[in-house]
This record gives C-alpha cells, structure tokens and sequence, in this order.
C-alpha cells in the first residue's frame, strides 16, 4: 500500500515562502501520483491541534511533512508531546529565520530535501528541551531555547514593531535583529537570577539575559553559544551579565559572526542535563522566538527528544 503524504503547512511563513514550498511539494506529488492531504495552520498555536487531528487519520506507513518555520515546528512538536505521541515528522523549513535547520544543517535546496525526506528509512532522533514552572501551572518544549530578560524584549519589541505595520511577526531579517537588540538593550532591565545546573546553584546578579540553549543559534542565525551543538546530550544555562554599552557594540560583530564572545568575562556557560532558573524580579522571555509575558518564573529543564525524517 502507497503511503500517503500530511502535509502541515503554514502559508504565512517566511513572508509567502510557506506558501511556496507546500505548491512545490503538491506539485511533485502529483506530477508522481502520490497520495497527499494538505492542513493549513490559520492562528497561533493552530499546528498543536492539527498533529493531533492528523494522527488520528495515520495509516501505519504514512508520513507527516511540516512546512513553516521555527514556530510552526514548534507547534507541533509540543502538540505530539502533549498528546504523548512517538511521531516522527518531516520538516521543510520556510520561515525566515530558521535556525532550528541551521543547527541541523538540514538541505538547503526544498525539492532536494523533501526527495531526501521520501527516501528515509528511519527517522532520526532529535534532542529538545522540555520546560516546566509548577507554580504558574505552564509546560512546554522548546527546540532552540528558552530565554528570559533582554531576548525576551527584542522578542517583543519586534512584536510590537511589526504588528504596528501591518507585517506577520516573523517577518525580519537579521539586520533588522541587530537593529531592535540596540533599541532593547536601551529598555533594559536587569534581574537576579538563580541557576542550578545538576543540583549546583549559583546566584548571579545584574543579569542582561538567563536562559537555556539547545542549540547554537537565535534571533535568525546569531551564534549565541557556539559551543552548543546538536544531539550533544547536555542543555546549557546561558548567562549574560553586567554589560555596558560599550562593550555590547565591541562583541556585536563577534555575536553576529564568529561567537568569539563566549569568551568574554561578560557571558557564563553552565552545561549540564538538568537545570532550574528561579527569577528574583518578573521578566518577559521567549521561547524558540515566541513571547512569554512577564512573570516570576521558576522554571525547570530537562533533555527530551523528538523522531524526525531526514
């Protein structure tokens, strides 16, 4: 029996680049004659119900290919964990900043990538981070990284910025990143933070960012921690602190380029498995580059995975 192709697909994605890849895709399954079905994502959040809709309609050899970018992924990746699903799903990137497929160094051609995604024969197993804050009663996953403070106010400034325009959210290069990071950090406020990593805890103060990465890259491919890499089996409490100015326009071509900054005296790299951040001050943050309103968050993090086709 021929497996039939769900395709979960955001239009809006990278400006009309979701929109494109799916009639790319439709085109080449029918020009083959291979069965598909097509779902569009029509608001936030929409990806997590359609993943469970879907696989309720699975033949055991059908496959699920998602097309959108870092949200959209996101979206259904927390839909088959809350369900509790072992899902594997195929990922075709197409939203702007994409550094979840950056980090994975995924295909870069569409037709290619999606050829390859039809010839795998088994799914790969892809590291994420689970989050939880019992107090606030809120749980979810992340792929790239959770962040609270300064990258949660770009996160909405950019919001806010491109809303007041008229554009989709997602909707910015890395330019005008770079651009809204100056405008944030002259917004900022600083907190204090406790990090335990493996049952170690160290207070830090005048904190500019606290969070956790999964992977190397945010904000469109800026390297924030370049000593992250996929599948490493470890998470890592990224903080920032204590920043002037100045010195935040000496490392921005480091940030933007090589990752050199990881060096600096400023940032503090704390690996590890299992990690709690307990804000002393509420602070704004974000997830995979989707806004998380100000609280006074305690949040827990574990390593967990996920079943891609590559």
């Amino acid at each position: 029996m021929s497996k039939t192709y769900h395709l979960i697909a955001n239009f809006q994605a990278g400006s009309g680049k979701g929109k494109k890849l799916t009639l790319m895709a439709m085109d080449y399954f029918s020009k083959l004659e291979i069965p598909y079905c097509l779902y569009q994502t029509e608001y936030r959040g929409h990806g997590s119900v359609l993943i469970q809709k879907v696989s309720q309609k699975l033949a055991p050899e059908d496959r699920i290919i998602v097309i959108g970018g870092d949200g959209t992924l996101h979206e259904i990746v927390a839909g088959i964990k809350e369900a509790g699903f072992t899902l594997p799903i195929g990922y075709l990137p197409a939203g702007t900043g994409n550094d979840f497929a950056r980090s994975m160094k995924l295909p870069k051609k569409p037709l290619q990538h999606l050829k390859q995604i039809i010839r795998a024969t088994e799914p790969s197993e892809v590291e994420c981070l689970l989050y939880s804050d019992e107090e606030l009663g809120i749980k979810g996953i992340g792929l790239n990284s959770l962040g609270f403070g300064f990258d949660g106010k770009v996160v909405e400034i950019i919001n806010q910025s491109v809303a007041d325009k008229g554009y989709l959210a997602k909707y910015f290069s890395t330019g005008v990143y770079v651009k809204t990071l100056v405008e944030a950090f002259r917004k900022r406020e600083t907190l204090t933070a406790h990090v335990t990593v493996d049952g170690t805890t160290k207070v830090f103060h005048d904190v500019l960012v606290v969070g956790v990465m999964n992977h190397p890259y945010f904000g469109g491919g800026i390297k924030i921690d370049p000593a992250s890499s996929p599948n490493n089996h470890e998470l890592a409490a990224m903080v920032i602190q204590d920043l002037p100015f100045f010195a935040l326009l000496r490392l921005l071509p480091k940030i933007v380029t090589t990752g050199g900054h990881i060096h600096s005296s400023y940032f503090s790299r704390n690996p590890g498995q299992s990690i709690q951040i307990e804000l002393k001050e509420p602070s704004v943050g974000q997830v995979d580059g989707e806004w998380l309103p100000a609280h006074l968050y305690k949040m827990d993090f574990q390593l967990a995975s996920f079943l891609l086709w590559k």
